[in-house]
């Protein structure tokens, strides 16, 4: 899993972030659970929070010379929204090792299957929306929508849990028959959530460290 996510820019007559400040400091979360307002999908969605504007440097960069010279004026006209959609656990999602190609160790190279489902997409299209009428109601005259498809915020693949069926995991984290092996990365997260994972990697892997010392 790796969130379904998105960006969502106002433009504003007037300068937001006037003094040039860091200002991703916001977050809203009132359709983190869904919300009557939404009738697809119903159920959780995912949260919306602040981000900060491109760089003008970076836009100047990254778009053809002659649309980046006369674009990146107006960055700073620009605030948004980074919405972070939970996508849904799949069970045809997955890391393998492809032996037929190997690095320079002579190591198989590690493939990655991810695909959103029409729900994933549909999450992101409501917070998208949701996350336009908040600038609209903050004067923004127009809005840009871009899509996230690096692979940022990947968890999941070796899942904790109860059950020994579905989980390769025991809810501290313990590999499933081997007795010394842990695994607190963002790999056993059964859902991907809808938020930065770092600060729940960091918290869990301070729980397995605590019921390690607890049980030597």
């Amino acid at each position: 899993m790796r969130h379904c996510n998105a960006i969502v820019f106002g433009f504003f007559p007037h300068q937001p972030n006037s003094a040039q400040q860091f200002h991703k400091q916001l977050a809203i979360h009132d359709f983190y659970f869904g919300h009557p307002t939404i009738k697809n999908p119903l159920g959780k969605l995912g949260g919306i929070q602040q981000l900060q504007s491109p760089p003008i440097g970076l836009v100047k960069a990254i778009l053809p010379k002659p649309l980046g010279q006369l674009l990146s004026p107006a960055v700073k006209h620009l605030t948004g929204w980074l919405v972070l959609a939970e996508d849904s656990p799949q069970f045809n999602n997955h890391v393998a090792l492809d032996r037929s190609q190997a690095d320079r160790f002579g190591l198989p190279q590690l493939t990655i299957t991810h695909h959103y489902t029409e729900r994933d997409y549909a999450a992101c299209n409501a917070l998208i929306e949701k996350a336009k009428q908040i600038l609209r109601k903050a004067c923004a005259w127009f809005f840009y929508v871009h899509k996230i498809k690096t692979f940022s915020h990947a968890v999941g693949t070796v899942r904790m849990g109860e059950n020994p069926g579905t989980s390769a995991l025991t809810p501290f984290c313990r590999f499933r028959g081997v007795d010394n092996l842990y695994v607190v990365d963002g790999s056993f997260m059964p859902t991907s959530a809808g938020l930065n994972p770092s600060l729940t990697i960091a918290a869990n892997a301070l729980r397995v460290g605590e019921h390690i010392t607890q049980i030597l």
